[in-house]
Parts: structure tokens; sequence; C-alpha cells
């Protein structure tokens, strides 16, 4: 048997957006935000990771978050009301 754990993925994205602006995103898109620089985006990833080893990961390119709403978050259409 092998001693070695398998890697897992990173939880947290950190990296800037296209206009050159902090990102942090989780790797799977479903949370995020934008901070004023690199530092606290950095320091609110680790917060929210607890510091776990290799849970953020500093992005190479270009980091996007997902600011669309799903079927679930959408704001939905009211009926109209009997007058």
């Amino acid at each position: 048997m092998s001693n070695v754990t398998p890697r897992l993925p990173p939880r947290l994205i950190v990296g800037q957006d296209c206009h050159a602006r902090w990102v942090v995103r989780d790797r799977l898109g479903l949370c995020g935000g934008w901070f004023v620089d690199r530092a606290e985006a950095i320091r609110d990833a680790m917060f929210e990771t607890g510091g776990a080893p290799r849970a953020v990961r500093l992005a190479p390119g270009v980091v996007e978050p997902d600011v669309s709403l799903d079927d679930e978050a959408k704001p939905r259409a009211r009926p109209p009301s009997a007058a």
C-alpha cells in the first residue's frame, strides 16, 4: 500500500479578472467576491478555508466569477393582482 494521499483540488481560487480587480471564487463558481488588492483577497480566502494547506490557489490567468443567476435564484414574475 502507498502512503500517498490523493491531492484535493483547491477550494478557492485567487486571481484578477479582465479589469485587473482581485477576485476570490470557489472552484465550482458558486460563490466569490472582489477585493481591493491581492493581500485582502488572499487573507479572505485563507480565513474562509481555515488556513487549510493547499485549499487556496493563485490563478495564472484571468479569473471571472459567475454572476449569472441560476433558475432557483431568478426573480419570479408575480401574477397580476385582482383589482
